[in-house]
């Protein structure tokens, strides 16, 4: 029988399905964003003001790089305005749909922000006419736009979601290898309470291979603002170095400052005369000079963290210039005066227009300077406490010795990737309280046998210093946020020898009360897991934030009162207010919170943690009569007739103090070889 014969027609579109096939599986040669962008894409839309193709600047080309280079997970972009971020995000997009050929997900803050990109960005880049032409040949045979929805594009072999990010349903049920968030700094705090959107779009990325975080934003209020947030954790953060021409040296193109030597000098009232001074030769050089023949200078991103360069070469380099890996979370900072499209005057003009503004009590235009132009957070003015005036009321008395008054001692602990911190404070009547002693313990948490000095430090105990006897530690709390399996692990360990001893977990909500609700959550070390196997702690931050506000503000000795050695450093009492209380519109209404004005905020957090530990030994709630029997067991008055007993003779018995009424019996008093080192006040 002879085979059936095929008409042309047929067997032309039998061969065109095949190739169409077999495209899905040939891989096209590697190339970077930055020379990908340059070929193929094309700059169309309502947001471009000139069609066709697209010519980057210098400073964008590093940029397109890290998008696209798989060893950087996540990159954060701190920018201004006019620096063409919209076109690379977009750029990027393409490229992963075209080149790449990966899952992708892209969030807008809302639903009308998503509409708006997808008409005037994406949608006329997948025009079958003036559209990007790889981006087309990606598009599924047959179909037409009518089948697709303003959420989802589909492709032979990707598919792009583009979202609004203001419900927690945005965030589920998708998986991709690329998450992309467009100005994370205006998406909510916590998505309907379901997390950060930066921690909800990076679950969406577990089982990828390479998986890419990519979030870029113009900052807005510090201490509130997603893109600080992600800047601040990343471990590298590079700025654009241009060469002076005049000394051969680098530098970042710089704001500067009335107080600085360098960076945009002019004479006031005369922005025309604006000039860029070098920070290390001190010579000027106009925006002629940065623009040479149009063009900006070329440059090198210097990671102002590790040393770590990319170079004109596109290579990433360390210190030495040896070659290197990029690191895995990179931070980028550019702000408007890199760009050709924005005059350097223009910049000058609008930052004295503001100033005047500001100094007729309106700020609004001079945070819009600083956000969209310096692309700087802009700091609201609120309650805090003077970290000088602090230090300056300071009182004669030894760390690591127990001062007359002072009955009950804990300790927070905060835990580092690379360090344990301690802070002891003494408590009395009316939460009065004394700080006692602050230690750094350097070391990895994640290994077992670097928790031993830890260990050992909270088995300390005080001497008092008036009394000869001495006092150990009566409940601890200790913060799981940053190593919490580790914690955890430990806590479970050492729970059985060390007093009221709490894993806790700082909590933001407003709502939350500083000793906050517990629960009971999975112990999970190197495999081996304990369900229910520890009690976790919530922390009302805000609230204790709140009650240490007014303390603080407490001059006189007695009920809420905190007292400081004159041994404590400048740094302790700069971590301890490096936070300050703000009246901020948050997810469309007022509420204060609580927004960093230093990075470093340690004693902070451990005065909240102590705190805790203070409160749920129920100091807050103890009647006098309990603080006298307390006192008298502790500090007892002295006989003016006795001789006072050498130290190490002195008695540091444990006391039954806490015990309801009556109290029990004390035990027989133990042998000096049976005593323990930890033991604190009996509670």
């Amino acid at each position: 029988m002879n085979p059936p014969v095929l008409h042309a027609e047929t067997a032309e579109a039998i061969k065109a399905a095949v190739r169409l096939g077999l495209d899905s599986l040939r891989a096209d040669p590697p190339q970077r964003l930055g020379d990908w962008a340059q070929d193929e894409f094309k700059l169309a839309g309502e947001s471009s003001h000139t069609k066709g193709a697209w010519v980057a600047w210098a400073f964008q080309v590093g940029i397109l790089d890290f998008m696209s280079d798989d060893r950087i997970e996540e990159l954060d972009v701190m920018k201004a305005k006019r620096v063409g971020y919209t076109k690379m995000v977009t750029a990027f997009v393409c490229y992963n749909i075209a080149h790449r050929r990966r899952k992708q997900a892209l969030w807008q803050p809302t639903d009308d922000d998503r509409d708006s990109y997808v008409k005037s960005e994406i949608d006329p880049l997948l025009d079958p006419q003036t559209g990007v032409a790889a981006v087309n040949k990606a598009r599924k045979r047959g179909k037409s736009t009518a089948d697709e929805t303003i959420k989802l594009k589909s492709f032979r072999d990707s598919v792009l979601h583009l979202l609004g990010g203001k419900a927690a349903r945005a965030f589920r049920r998708i998986t991709v290898a690329v998450s992309i968030l467009d100005e994370i700094s205006k998406f909510d705090r916590s998505i309907e309470k379901a997390g950060p959107p930066r921690g909800l779009a990076r679950g969406r990325l577990e089982g990828a291979p390479y998986p890419k975080l990519v979030c870029g934003s113009t900052p807005l209020l510090k201490g509130l603002c997603h893109i600080e947030d992600a800047a601040e954790e990343a471990e590298g953060f590079v700025r654009f170095y241009i060469e002076c021409p005049c000394c051969g040296a680098d530098h970042p193109l710089t704001w500067g400052g009335k107080d600085k030597r360098h960076g945009f000098k002019w004479d006031r009232g005369h922005p025309k005369t604006v000039h860029h001074v070098c920070p290390h030769c001190h010579e000027p050089i106009t925006q002629a000079d940065y623009l040479r023949g149009g063009v900006p200078l070329q440059g090198e991103w210097v990671c102002e963290r590790t040393g770590k360069r990319y170079g004109r070469d596109r290579v990433w380099r360390d210190a030495a210039g040896n070659l290197c890996s990029p690191p895995r979370s990179l931070a980028v900072h550019v702000w408007t005066a890199y760009s050709p499209q924005r005059a350097w005057s223009d910049i000058v003009e609008e930052f004295e227009n503001a100033l005047k503004s500001l100094e007729k009590g309106d700020a609004g235009p001079m945070q819009l300077f600083v956000n969209e132009t310096l692309g700087e957070t802009w700091e609201l003015a609120g309650e805090r406490t003077d970290e000088h005036a602090l230090q300056s009321r300071a009182e004669a008395y030894k760390l690591q010795t127990v001062p007359q008054g002072c009955l009950v001692l804990t300790a927070g602990v905060d835990v580092q990737r690379n360090r344990w911190e301690i802070t002891v404070y003494g408590w009395c009547r009316g939460l009065e309280s004394w700080v006692i002693d602050v230690t750094v313990i350097e070391g990895n948490p994640a290994v077992d046998e670097e928790w031993a000095p830890v260990t050992t430090q909270l088995q300390r105990r005080y001497r008092q210093d008036w009394h000869g006897g001495s006092l150990g530690l009566s409940a601890i709390s200790i913060d799981s946020s940053d190593q919490t399996q580790a914690v955890y692990n430990w806590v479970s360990k050492a729970q059985h020898v060390l007093p009221q001893l709490r894993a806790i977990k700082g909590d933001g909500n407003e709502a939350t009360s500083i000793l906050g609700p517990s629960s009971l959550q999975e112990v999970n070390w190197r495999g081996r897991k304990i369900p229910r196997g520890i009690k976790l702690w919530r922390v009302g931050t805000d609230a204790a934030k709140d009650l240490l506000l007014g303390q603080l503000a407490i001059e006189r000795q007695g009920p809420g009162f905190v007292h400081f050695s004159d041994e404590l450093p400048r740094e302790f009492y700069e971590q301890l207010t490096a936070e300050q209380r703000v009246l901020a519109k948050l997810n469309g209404r007022d509420a204060y919170r609580w927004v960093k004005r230093r990075p470093r905020n340690e004693q902070l957090d451990n005065r909240n943690y102590a705190l805790h530990a203070a409160l749920g030994l129920g100091l807050d709630k103890w009647s006098e009569d309990k603080w006298a029997k307390l006192e008298a067991a502790v500090q007892p008055p002295k006989d003016l007739f006795s001789i006072d007993a050498p130290a190490d003779e002195a008695s540091s018995e444990p006391v039954d103090a806490f015990a309801p009424e009556p109290a029990r019996v004390a035990p027989p008093r133990r042998s000096s070889s049976e005593e323990s080192l930890f033991d604190p006040i009996q509670l």
